[in-house]
C-alpha cells in the first residue's frame, strides 16, 4: 500500500509539473516574450503531454484510491510473458500489471494469479501457480505462496 502511495504521489507532482511548464509557456506567449517561433508552440506541447501523462498514469491511480482504502479487487489467472526492465512491471495476456519492484520474485513463464486493482492494474498480491502433470495422481491446480 506504501508504493503504491509513493507511487500515485510521484505521479502527481510529473503532472503538476507538466500543468506548470504549461502555464509558465502560456504566460511567455500572453506577454510577448517568446523569440523564436517554434517556441509558441510549446503550451500546446506541453498540454497534450499533461493530458496523456493524465489519462495513462495519474487518473487510473486516483480512481483505484477507493479499491485500495476497501479492497475491493480483481484477480487474474495467466503466464507471465514479459518482466519490466526495472522490474515495476509484467505482462499476462498482453496486459501489464504494475508492482513494488523490491518484491518481484517473479520470472518469465511462471503460472500466477494475480490480484490487482481495476483500473491501474496495480498489483497487491501474486500467488504462483504450479500445475501437475496430466495422468499424475491429480490433475488439480495447486496454489503456493
Amino acid at each position: 500500500m506504501r508504493y503504491f502511495i509513493v507511487n500515485m504521489a510521484l505521479h502527481l507532482v510529473i503532472t503538476g509539473i507538466l500543468v506548470m511548464l504549461t502555464c509558465i509557456a502560456a504566460g511567455r506567449n500572453r506577454r510577448k516574450k517568446t523569440k523564436h517561433a517554434v517556441l509558441y508552440f510549446f503550451p500546446i506541447v506541453f498540454a497534450l503531454a499533461a493530458i496523456i501523462y493524465i489519462v495513462h498514469y495519474t487518473a487510473p491511480r486516483l480512481m483505484d484510491i477507493n479499491s485500495m482504502i476497501n479492497g475491493n479487487y480483481y484477480y487474474d489467472t495467466g503466464t507471465v510473458e514479459k518482466i519490466g526492465f526495472v522490474k515495476n512491471y509484467f505482462v499476462i495476456d498482453g496486459q501489464h500489471y504494475f508492482l513494488n519492484p523490491l518484491h518481484n520474485s517473479l520470472q518469465e513463464g511462471d503460472t500466477v494469479r494475480v490480484k490487482h486493482t481495476p483500473y491501474s492494474l496495480f498489483t497487491v498480491e501474486i500467488t504462483k501457480i504450479e500445475e501437475t502433470q496430466p495422468g499424475s495422481e491429480g490433475d488439480t491446480v495447486k496454489e503456493t505462496e
